[in-house]
């Protein structure tokens, strides 16, 4: 990894992999990012995790609800600039009825 700017922030986010273990990954944190931004960042290039597709990306529908250090929250408008540079994520209760919506989704963007 680059060393960051001045200003930005090493962050680490303990994220569950298929198997239910919490994993580090570990990225440099932008300007205004948001914890799904964070977590988008890191896909691709990492293993599969729970958290990989979410709905509408804009905290509307709560179907990406999850537990940010314990506490439910929506990974799209949460910014990492609001949370500690050691940030663990897992999958969390959702929304009445959202949830099979949900996976329906997640099986329509795997195709």
């Amino acid at each position: 990894m680059n060393a960051p700017k001045p200003g930005m922030r090493v962050l680490t986010l303990r994220l569950p992999l298929l198997d239910g273990r919490l994993h580090p990954f570990t990225l440099v944190e932008t300007h205004g990012m948001t914890l799904l931004r964070a977590i988008r960042q890191l896909r691709g290039s990492l293993p599969a995790t729970r958290l990989d597709n979410f709905m509408c990306h804009a905290g509307a529908c709560a179907a990406c609800q999850v537990l940010i250090d314990g506490r439910p929250g929506v990974p799209c408008s949460t910014f990492t600039g609001d949370l500690g540079s050691q940030i663990s994520v897992v999958p969390g209760e959702h929304a009445d009825g959202w949830g099979p919506l949900r996976d329906d989704s997640r099986r329509m963007h795997r195709g």
